[in-house]
Order: C-alpha cells, then structure tokens, then sequence
C-alpha cells in the first residue's frame, strides 16, 4: 500500500517510541487530505462516532481536541478559579459591580 493511499481501520501502523511518555503514531495523509486517526488515540481523545474535532494550527503543529477533552478541560480551568464562596456567575457579577461603583 502507499502512504499517498492512507491506511484502512485495522491496518494501523505500531505506535512509535514514545517521548516523554506520549504516545506517537505514523499517519499518513491521502492524495484527497485524509488522516485516518488510529483507534487507540480516538479512544484516548474520547471521540464518539460522529469524530468531531476542533483542530488548532499553532506553529505549523496541527493539534486536535474533542469536545469531551475541551469540556473537561474547561471544567478543570473553573475549578481552579473557583474561590470555593458560591456561585462563578454571582462571584463575576459582584465583581463587575464592584467595579461599576468605583468608577
């Protein structure tokens, strides 16, 4: 098979040596642009059967992130903010007034 031509489901190379613990495949991109994602890294990126990705470009990196990963790390990034005093909205409302009345 050439790479121009891909690779099928169930044909999927060996996952290369991994660096600094992250695991690494060889894709191959289609005469048509197509990238087949093995099953592994779908069910590590936790892809349903539709497959949507948001893909970013970032310093010639193409990076992929499902919505479930984007969801958890959202709800990860408020849990940080979180001042653990009540409501996120109640909290960014009494600082907009807060705000309002110092000006």
């Amino acid at each position: 098979m050439s790479h121009a031509a891909g690779f099928a489901e169930g044909q999927e190379p060996m996952p290369a040596p991994t660096v600094a613990d992250k695991p690494r495949w060889t894709l191959y991109i289609g005469a048509n642009g197509r990238v087949v994602i093995p099953a592994a890294a779908r069910a590590a990126m936790q892809l349903g059967e539709l497959g949507k990705v948001t893909a970013v470009l970032e310093d010639g990196e193409l990076r992929l992130i499902s919505p479930l990963v984007a969801i958890a790390r959202l709800q990860e990034l408020v849990k940080k903010l979180d001042k653990g005093t009540g409501s996120i909205a109640d909290e960014l409302i009494a600082e907009r007034r807060a705000e309002a009345l110092k000006e």
